[in-house]
């Protein structure tokens, strides 16, 4: 696909990539359709042709598509509390199908789908991690499911015809324009204001979200049929990251840190606390897994050879991403 002028829609565009994406998008001179479900907030600054709609609907999807050279689809649900009502699968799985559907319709040419490294194995740490890691199956957590589900659901669609497939799986983006935020930006929002005065011990691979949107857009132009890429950044225990936010902002962290295997013994108290709070507890089983297990070298190197991928220092993305949270604040 010759990079030049083109309309390009984006599902899921007020989220965090996919406003980032829109943006970038936007930048280079390409028209974008960008769908929102409830709130339009983080696209409200940035000239794209906004649609309210559902990624469960056809009928949304194909009026969204309608005249687009190609889809990039953001639209997922993230949950680190399971999935008591299907939501998670119906939007995160079966929304990808109805993606493809209506790209195949409306005669798109290329479909960017944004998956995540949650979608296959952590373990065993001591052995490369890259696009070949085998999918999480049944008794991974729901989130874990749906995105490995999808992704094997649209590869075997990919073989009919219909729009090219490229596969982007990132690791947990953080950075500026968090509008929402994210669950990752509300932690590291209350790390700043002090709200959390221990931290668990383990760690993640961390990737500054505006990295992950120019490797999507990358993608458009050079990302081949039916190919994964890993669009990691670097792993930073937890400790290490709120050393760093210290650095950068000045404000104290916390120091001290528990075994997660205490933490989930605490569970149940904290879910108790929660619900007197009417608020979600801070941490759950699955947040507490993705740190235990969170592979230390995650092999970018295909992203980077094939898309540019780049990972600026976590120094720049930290002190945009709280610079950028300071300039909401004060709006």
């Amino acid at each position: 696909m010759a990079e030049n002028y083109m309309r390009i829609a984006v599902t899921g565009a007020s989220g965090h990539i996919g406003n980032v994406v829109c943006r970038i998008l936007t930048e280079k001179g390409h028209q974008v359709n960008a769908q929102y479900h409830s709130t339009i907030r983080g696209l409200d600054t940035i000239p794209v042709k906004p649609f309210k709609g559902d990624i469960l609907n056809s009928t949304d999807l194909e009026i969204l598509f309608d005249g687009c050279d190609a889809v990039i689809h953001c639209a997922a649900m993230i949950s680190i509390h399971g999935d008591p009502d299907g939501s998670v699968y119906r939007t995160n799985t079966e929304g990808a199908v109805k993606v493809w559907n209506a790209c195949r319709e409306k005669g798109v040419k290329k479909l960017i789908h944004l998956s995540s490294v949650h979608a296959v194995m952590e373990v065993p740490v001591d052995e490369p991690y890259n696009e070949d890691r085998p999918y999480k199956s049944d008794g991974s957590t729901a989130y874990d499911l749906s995105k490995a589900i999808s992704e094997q659901y649209l590869l075997k669609m990919a073989d009919a015809n219909g729009p090219e497939l490229v596969i982007i799986r990132p690791s947990s983006a953080i950075g500026p324009y968090d509008a929402k935020p994210s669950e990752m930006g509300k932690a590291l929002i209350d790390l700043y204001k002090g709200k959390i005065p221990v931290l668990p011990q383990g760690g993640y691979d961390f990737v500054d979200v505006r990295d992950v949107a120019e490797t999507v857009v990358n993608a458009l132009f050079k990302g081949r049929h039916k190919e994964i890429y890993l669009a990691s950044g670097k792993y930073f225990l937890l400790k290490d990251l709120a050393s760093l936010i210290q650095e950068v902002t000045g404000r104290r962290m916390p120091k001290t840190s528990i075994p997660i295997s205490i933490l989930k013994l605490l569970l149940p108290l904290v879910r108790f606390h929660g619900w007197l709070l009417r608020a979600a507890p801070q941490f759950t089983r699955e947040s507490l897994e993705a740190l235990q297990n969170g592979h230390p070298a995650m092999d970018n190197s295909k992203a980077r050879r094939e898309l540019d991928h780049q990972c600026r220092a976590m120094e720049e993305t930290l002190r945009d991403f709280y610079e950028w949270i300071t300039q909401v604040d004060h709006k």
